[in-house]
């Protein structure tokens, strides 16, 4: 017990000091999308030349024609075909005109997570800082994470969760300790081929 605390200490220790070190990416200033009656939100990533849209399968709704909009933007984002699942998410093809790059995250193949290493939840233009806390137990396939500040979940299941060491979104939102006053939540890691 007391070695797995030191391991997490000296994570945490080296993973303050990241943001100095070559190769850290701050976190970008993204806008998850949405739709009206739409429990939670989606975002687009990039893999392999492909561009996709991530969500929870929890939060439903989730079918062919769905169209969705980023806060502030009038050109509809539309579902095509659902081309990945796992056990609470999914992933679509998607049509949009006018799609910019700022508005795609990167994703990179068998991301790997660091218990400790620093997070960050996108959702509506905030960046929610996060350190992962612990590994998916045998029955569990959520990684957990500890959040800086409380933050207000309702909403937020399917948002992106963004890993400054490789600049790259790894993982999906799916749940929180409180609707309005969350400090601890979990993901799912994004495992596309």
């Amino acid at each position: 017990m007391i070695r797995e605390g030191l391991i997490v200490f000296l994570t945490l220790l080296s993973s303050c000091t990241e943001e100095g070190k070559a190769g850290y990416a701050p976190p970008p200033e993204y806008q998850t999308l949405q739709r009206p009656n739409f429990k939670g939100a989606l975002f687009q990533f990039e893999f392999d030349d492909d561009q996709f849209l991530a969500l929870s399968q929890h939060q439903g709704g989730a079918n062919k024609g769905v169209t969705v909009f980023r806060d502030g933007d009038s050109e509809p984002v539309i579902f095509e075909e659902r081309i990945h699942s796992q056990r609470d998410l999914q992933i679509w093809t998607f049509s949009q005109k006018g799609t910019k790059p700022e508005h795609i995250l990167s994703y990179l193949r068998a991301p790997e997570v660091i218990i400790g290493e620093r997070i960050f939840i996108l959702n509506r233009g905030k960046k929610l800082a996060a350190s992962v806390m612990a590994e998916p137990s045998s029955e569990q396939f959520r990684y957990t994470f500890k959040t800086d500040e409380s933050f207000a979940a309702a909403g937020m299941s399917g948002s992106p969760i963004f890993q400054p060491r490789t600049g790259a979104v790894i993982g999906v939102l799916q749940t929180a300790n409180h609707r309005t006053k969350a400090t601890i939540g979990g993901f799912e890691l994004l495992k596309m081929k």
